[in-house]
């Protein structure tokens, strides 16, 4: 067993693909600081017509219900890796650690924080991570991830209000009140959906297909493809009821919420598989997305900073008048400065705060300040 993994022996397409993640994550969570409106299906305002109705399906297709499954995957394969040098103790307080921050983001900034599911799932699933069989971890995955989509059938009507009713309050004391509550609550459904991808991205992992995604190519075309196509199919009903086009009711929005939640999955691999071919080939800027990955807990942590400062009442307050349109382009610039400042940071050979922090607890003494 080794300590944390050195930065000249990482591979580049999990990096690269966690640096292009923080976009779609910064796009997911833009829309849920938009308060003082009527609120319909999955956080989004109700009467969204023009550009923010275009954006709304755009979204719903590709990016809702897919992104944190994705970063749920990339999570498997680093929990995998761990698992790989440390021994189950050091996975475990891993998972501990998660919990940590993100009870500290969600009570303080963002109550629909993911890394505390995160670390919830790597809590209970560091025993099987060594164990276990990649068909094992698939069974499972398999079993968990059709309990959960049948949990999404039950969340089938529109919000009627914000995912974030904080973003709207008055007062500091107003804001942060909610916040504990809406926390576990968010982090114990999150780790239910969210625990499949954590154990697909372990097989993942096994497989080295984003080790070296060159000599994998057709199977990462097969993932875009197949992926990606059942992604927008399952979720096409679900955004065309986002825009108003209809509202499906009883029975049949049970099943539209289902087949959304399910095209999560699907789409999340599709994703995975699109920026897995882009780790294959060389672009202007991959170096610099794939360096800024190495910091996506910190520019993770540093968009809620950001949308809380810029869309809550009690900072920036642009929450209560900003289209769809706009807050979409906030989180695509905050994800962009992001990426430059942080990826330049991390080629000079600086590590992410939040990335030494985690490392530090982890290893409690070892060599943290490595990758």
């Amino acid at each position: 067993m080794t300590g944390p993994t050195g930065l000249a022996t990482r591979k580049i397409t999990p990096d690269l693909a966690r640096g292009l993640l923080l976009a779609l994550i910064a796009v997911a969570n833009a829309h849920l600081y938009l308060v003082d409106r009527p609120i319909g299906y999955r956080g989004y305002p109700s009467g969204l017509t023009g550009a923010d109705a275009v954006i709304a399906v755009v979204q719903m297709v590709l990016v809702d219900g897919r992104v944190f499954p994705l970063f749920a995957a990339l999570l498997g394969y680093g929990v995998a890796r761990l698992a790989d040098r440390a021994p189950e103790a050091v996975v475990r307080r891993r998972g501990l650690v998660l919990i940590g921050i993100g009870a500290l983001h969600g009570v303080l900034l963002f109550p629909g924080d993911i890394i505390g599911a995160y670390g919830l799932v790597i809590l209970l699933t560091a025993p099987a991570v060594a164990s276990s069989t990649s068909r094992g971890l698939l069974a499972a995955a398999g079993a968990v991830g059709a309990f959960a989509v049948f949990l999404a059938s039950g969340a089938s009507g529109p919000q009627g209000v914000p995912t974030v009713p904080s973003i709207a309050a008055p007062t500091l004391g107003a804001f942060l009140a909610g916040h504990p509550g809406e926390w576990l609550a968010t982090t114990l459904f999150s780790a239910l959906l969210t625990a499949p991808a954590v154990l697909v991205g372990i097989v993942v992992a096994r497989s080295g297909t984003l080790d070296e995604p060159a000599a994998h190519r057709g199977r990462l075309a097969l993932w875009a493809t197949g992926g990606l196509v059942a992604g927008v199919a399952l979720g096409l009903p679900l955004a065309l009821a986002v825009v108003g086009v209809w509202s499906p009711t009883g029975v049949v929005g049970g099943l539209v919420a289902a087949a959304h939640a399910a095209g999560g999955y699907a789409g999340a691999l599709g994703l995975l598989g699109l920026m897995g071919l882009l780790g294959s080939v060389s672009w202007p800027g991959r170096g610099l997305v794939a360096a800024a990955g190495t910091w996506s807990m910190t520019l993770y942590l540093s968009q809620s900073v950001v949308f809380v400062a810029v869309f809550a009442t009690i900072a920036g307050g642009l929450g209560r008048t900003a289209t769809l349109t706009t807050a979409t382009l906030v989180g695509l610039a905050t994800w962009f400065v992001g990426v430059v400042v942080a990826g330049l940071l991390a080629r000079a050979g600086h590590r992410g705060p939040f990335e030494l922090l985690v490392r530090r607890l982890t290893y409690l003494g070892g060599k943290s300040t490595a990758l």
